[in-house]
């Protein structure tokens, strides 16, 4: 069992994306709206609403998908690199995804615990093995150098 950090989506956060579910749900733009992310070691889940294809029409639904670090040693192109030097990938098969229905129908520590029973399972795949050996704080990282950049951007 790997700890799983929820700093980085709070009750309010949760709240915020339950309220945005009931009212204005239809306003989501096509790339979706990002809400927060869980991390575990070097992996972070993404929780977003996103329009997604379910059979023959669209809706918003709630999915948590999961990025790592690039492996160097890996002959796959990674899949974004954001910030200069920090390449990371996902796996879309481990990716978590609820219905708009079904997320609304939780509570807080409600979806905490369902989340982390699904996350906890994702985690078993070969894909994770690497990111998940040891912590070297590639977010936190990630997320001073993107701020760093942002802030440049901004001047």
């Amino acid at each position: 069992m790997y700890e799983l950090d929820w700093q980085h989506f709070s009750a309010g956060d949760f709240a915020d994306l339950q309220a945005r579910l009931r009212a204005s749900w239809q306003e989501i733009l096509p790339g979706g709206e990002y809400y927060g992310q869980i991390r575990i070691c070097d992996v972070c889940y993404d929780i977003q609403a996103e329009w997604l294809d379910c059979k023959a029409y669209e809706d918003i639904f709630v999915t948590m998908s999961p990025f790592f670090p690039h492996d160097a040693d890996s002959a796959e192109e990674p899949y974004q690199e954001m910030v200069a030097g920090m390449p990371f990938d996902t796996a879309d098969d481990a990716s978590i995804v609820y219905a708009k229905e079904d997320f609304l129908a939780f509570s807080y520590l409600r979806f905490c615990d369902d989340a982390t029973q699904k996350i906890q399972q994702m985690l078993q795949k070969d894909v994770f093995a690497k990111a998940l050996a040891q912590d070297t704080n590639f977010w936190e990282r990630h997320d001073e150098k993107l701020r760093q950049k942002r802030g440049q951007a901004d001047e």
